[in-house]
């Protein structure tokens, strides 16, 4: 178990370095794609900041409340962008034969095809991310040692990304690659972006216990927001939520895996 462990550690280590170099060989472009992904999340912040102009909160959440969970949620799926968004090209591999050879490679197919490329635009959210946390961090004076959690809660929240995006790239075995839902993943992420209770009764169940993507950032954000003991144990149970949940999307693939029939090349 613990070799196996360090075997997946040394292969991340090593096919990081080689997906970095690969996004940066082209510097301008790199560069040009994180400014324009950054422009856009500006444009998209600047419309929450105009609905603030007129209204005081949201269901109870002030402004620099919503831009804490905001920020939450942005690094969280800007971490799975950047790292696990490779799982929506699954049925483009079924499709044209590619999985056949991650199959027969003595490696999870699942981490294998994760980690096969790296998207730029990922590291640009990334970057727009962490620094609106800082910024949500100063303004509503959040000074605990518990901040020193938030990037491990961000990559656990993005495991509940990953397992969407596994669970709907899945489907793809029963149809051949020819139904494609993975881009709903993208679509899901603004449902983690604001207060879980303001969807109403069902919803919020819907995104809590069957599709967890309050655990993305809503769950977690409540104990920093808040400041209260009340909320340490939704701190602690996001891990636990996220790996489930994350672990379960795995059962769900390896069988769906069963239903594969090979396209060839």
């Amino acid at each position: 178990m613990i070799s196996s462990i360090k075997h997946y550690i040394f292969m991340f280590h090593l096919m990081f370095k080689m997906n970095l170099k690969s996004v940066a060989i082209y510097n301008s472009d790199f560069i040009f794609g994180i400014v324009s992904i950054v422009i856009k999340l500006i444009s998209k912040l600047l419309l929450i900041l105009i609905i603030y102009s007129f209204i005081d909160n949201i269901a109870g959440w002030g402004l620099n409340q919503l831009l804490f969970l905001y920020s939450f949620s942005t690094t969280s799926y800007a971490v799975w962008h950047c790292f696990f968004i490779n799982t929506i090209t699954i049925p483009t591999y079924i499709r044209n034969g590619t999985l056949d050879v991650l199959l027969l490679r003595p490696i999870g197919s699942v981490f294998q095809i994760m980690m096969d490329g790296f998207d730029e635009d990922g590291w640009g959210e990334l970057f727009f991310g962490i620094v609106l946390s800082i910024v949500a961090i100063v303004r509503l004076k959040i000074f605990s040692p518990f901040l020193l959690l938030l990037p491990l809660l961000w990559c656990f929240g993005s495991l509940i990304f990953a397992g969407i995006s596994l669970i709907l790239a899945s489907f793809a075995f029963f149809t051949k690659g020819y139904s494609d839902f993975t881009d709903i993943t993208m679509e899901l992420q603004d449902f983690g972006k604001y207060p879980t209770n303001i969807y109403g009764k069902y919803l919020s169940i819907f995104l809590t216990f069957l599709m967890p993507l309050g655990f993305t950032a809503f769950y977690p954000s409540l104990f920093y927001i808040e400041s209260s003991m009340n909320h340490m144990l939704l701190v602690f149970a996001t891990p636990v939520v996220c790996i489930l949940f994350f672990g379960l999307s795995c059962l769900f693939w390896k069988f769906s895996l069963r239903f594969y029939s090979s396209a060839g090349n």
